[in-house]
């Protein structure tokens, strides 16, 4: 009885250290506006937060950032935001100057006008949103989902732990993720691509009018295909292969662990 008695007090005591240490939560508002024309080039960049980056009727680039830590205000100091602005490029860059490994955030809420373009946008820790935008866009997270829509370009998207779904854009290209489901419309396509997760479902709705060399592969779950004709090659329980139209450039789609679904895709 005693033994278990010390350990509750010792829990208490690592406990009430710990919130010692973390202190109430320390916010700081960063807002800005920055001057664009039809060919300047958009590049956002955050270590740690979510990223959401929505077309607008305005005639600037339009930032709305919170700095967030639990660690008190000398902490969220080394949370910096960097505007880079020439010419035709404009770059926004959160960067963290401090030494501990629990980093503050930065959450960023983006408005652009329509004919900006939008070429990469990172974060190391957070979800990224973008809509309504143009642009060949990358966006690349290590932690977090990511949701694409209404985009006239070609996007590449890559999370190491979370959901992608890339819906009505011009094309697409390599979309990857380490752990969760993939939602993929596919218009069009340029060279080889990549839809893979390793632990996950992926729902491909593909245009039936393209050319391309398909394959499929699930190591644990199911494959289905239907509304398109598929003119199989090698079919096997958990790995299918086949041309759409007259064959082409490679979509390779696999998953470790789920179902995989092929369907056809109105315009």
């Amino acid at each position: 009885m005693k033994k278990e008695l010390m350990i509750v007090f010792m829990l208490i005591f690592i406990i009430g250290g710990i919130n010692g240490c973390l202190g109430p939560q320390a916010t700081d508002y960063f807002n800005g506006e920055y001057d664009v024309n039809e060919n300047t080039i958009l590049k956002v960049t955050t270590f740690n937060g979510q990223i959401e980056i929505n077309v607008w009727d305005g005639e600037k680039v339009s930032l709305n950032a919170i700095k967030k830590s639990r660690f008190g205000q000398d902490e969220l100091d080394k949370a910096e935001i960097n505007v880079f602005e020439s010419e035709n490029l404009i770059e926004i860059e959160a960067e963290y100057v401090g030494q501990r490994s629990s980093t503050p955030s930065v959450d960023m809420n983006i408005k652009v006008p329509q004919n900006i373009t939008l070429e990469y946008v990172k974060t190391s820790n957070g979800a990224i949103q973008i809509s309504g935008v143009k642009g060949n866009i990358s966006a690349t997270t290590s932690n977090g989902d990511i949701d694409i829509d209404d985009i006239e370009g070609y996007i590449s998207a890559i999370t190491s732990n979370g959901r992608i779904e890339v819906k009505d854009t011009t094309g697409i290209k390599d979309l990857k993720s380490s752990n969760g489901r993939i939602y993929a419309e596919v218009f069009d396509f340029k060279d080889d691509i990549i839809i893979s997760t390793s632990n996950g479902g992926i729902d491909v709705y593909i245009y039936p009018f393209l050319n391309a060399d398909i394959e499929m592969t699930t190591s644990n779950g199911q494959i289905s295909i239907s509304g398109i004709s598929l003119n199989i090659t090698s079919s096997e329980d958990k790995h299918i292969v086949g041309k759409l139209g007259s064959g082409g450039n490679k979509i390779d789609i696999h998953t470790s662990n789920g179902n995989m679904y092929l369907r056809k895709l109105d315009k």
